[in-house]
């Protein structure tokens, strides 16, 4: 009997000493539950996705008769000089018209500089300028996407709402009127229109929606407004896309207009004197023809000259049709095609971007895989940048500055001009005396409990707080056990 209870008393403290020790237990978690579960929230609120890079550098090169290089001068340049942008502006995409020059900001805003004869610059006057002045544009706007047309001009806003401004003497301002206008004014879209992506012809305008299909707006002579008539709209229409076709980029060239499907096909409708339609004709079309790809091909972006037309292929290759009169078209002739023709690229070049701007007469540039421009076409006014005026039928390097990587080009009518990539991001030299990584059993830094977890957090503490109060009181209150008989 004895030993039954010496058991049962060490049974008793045991129970004693456990309960005891889950109660200081539920005491610490009580104090660090809070601190463990604010750590979440606090590395959350420091990974918020990077903002897209923006470059501080602007390249611009050939005619500078209206100041459309943006450098202070009104001389030609058959070298890429340096746009003038405003102390500690980013630039994340930029446009060229037929003299005007376009540029969308990482603040949202707009730039603009060359001719402004119709008040394609967007700041309320209709003087020339040099340097980029910025456009006016309506209080709150965010822009995300521009294009230039011949001498007009076009916005995408972050709602998704297009503004223009410039000449509109056919409509392509698309506000219903066909008065020119030196400010943005919105483009009238049918109600529930989200846009996507905007371009400019020489006096129309093409709009992609949210739903893949292409509206289009204001000079429809040869048909470019592809619905299936050839009368001037002042407000958009929708172009008569084949049945089940979603669209997912656009271009316009100066009287005929282009657009890439989801299938990777090429669309095109308008102007096809010279070809420009690709589709083994001259017969202008005032709805959209397939283009005559080659078999097997998949055209993932498209550009438009004046009368020539540009693509990129998903295998990284050029495409090209249309007028070649100064070697546009880029296969060594200067024979016009009407079927698409495969740009000479130098052996081992990869194109990601292909522009020949809607504004553009006969010149057409690329940017390559390892950052570098190539032009070819008419060079009158130094517009393929490569230190010369002479023309050429098969591309040629554009004489960066050494160093000089480029994201994207743009292509007026003898202008061209090129986005360089931001600098590498620098690294932080090393404080004078860095500590030793911390081992597995170094705490971590407090950190405070915040969001939606704190009341939550909070409620659970206060439990344990109570539950580890009892159980120690219950361990030291205990009365000795009564002995067995």
């Amino acid at each position: 009997m004895q030993g039954i209870r010496q058991r049962a008393s060490r049974s008793v403290r045991a129970r004693e000493v456990a309960r005891a020790g889950t109660g200081w237990f539920c005491l610490v978690l009580a104090v660090t539950l809070p601190l463990a579960v604010g750590v979440s929230p606090a590395i959350a609120q420091h990974g918020l996705a990077a903002t897209p890079d923006a470059s501080d550098t602007i390249l611009a090169w050939g005619d500078n008769n209206d100041g459309e290089l943006g450098d202070g001068t009104t001389t030609d340049s058959s070298t890429p000089v340096e746009v003038s942008l405003p102390a500690g502006t980013t630039i994340t995409a930029i446009a060229a018209g037929h003299d005007h020059s376009l540029a969308v900001t990482s603040a949202g805003t707009a730039l603009a500089w060359g001719d402004n004869r119709f008040g394609q610059l967007g700041d309320e006057t209709t003087t020339d300028s040099i340097t980029p002045v910025d456009v006016s544009l309506p209080v709150g706007t965010t822009v995300t996407a521009i294009a230039a047309g011949d001498d007009h001009s076009f916005a995408v806003t972050s709602a998704g709402t297009a503004l223009a401004w410039g000449d509109n003497d056919r409509g392509e301002l698309g506000d219903g009127t066909t008065t020119r206008s030196s400010t943005p004014v919105p483009i009238s879209l049918p109600a529930g229109t989200t846009v996507t992506a905007i371009a400019g012809g020489i006096a129309h305008g093409l709009a992609l929606t949210s739903a893949g299909a292409v509206l289009a707006w204001g000079l429809n002579s040869d048909g470019q407004l592809g619905d299936g008539t050839t009368t001037d709209s002042s407000t958009p229409v929708e172009v008569s896309l084949p049945a089940g076709t979603t669209v997912t980029a656009i271009a316009a060239g100066s009287l005929h207009s282009l657009a890439v499907t989801s299938a990777g096909t090429v669309l095109t409708w308008g102007l096809n004197a010279d070809g420009q339609l690709g589709d083994g004709t001259t017969t202008d079309s005032s709805t959209p023809v397939e283009v005559s790809l080659p078999a097997g091909t998949t055209v993932t972006a498209v550009g438009g000259g004046r009368g020539h037309s540009l693509a990129v292929t998903s295998a990284g290759t050029a495409l090209a049709w249309g007028d070649n009169v100064r070697g546009q078209l880029g296969d060594g002739t200067t024979t016009d095609s009407s079927t698409p023709v495969e740009v000479s690229l130098p052996a081992g070049t990869t194109v990601t971007t292909i522009t020949a701007i809607a504004a553009g007469r006969f010149h057409s540039l690329a940017v390559t895989s390892a950052g570098t421009a190539l032009g070819w076409g008419d060079n009158n006014d130094g517009e393929l940048g490569d230190g010369t005026t002479t023309d050429s039928s098969t591309p040629v390097e554009v004489s960066l500055p050494a160093g000089t990587t480029v994201t994207a080009t743009t292509a007026g009518a003898s202008h061209s001009m090129a986005l360089v990539a931001p600098p590498p991001a620098s690294t932080p030299p090393p404080p004078a005396s860095t500590p030793p990584p911390p081992d597995a059993t170094t705490p971590p830094p407090d950190l405070p409990t915040t969001g939606a977890s704190l009341p939550i957090s909070l409620a659970a503490a206060a439990l344990l707080v109570l539950t580890g109060a009892t159980l120690i009181r219950l361990a030291h209150q205990h009365r000795p056990t009564r002995r067995l008989r």
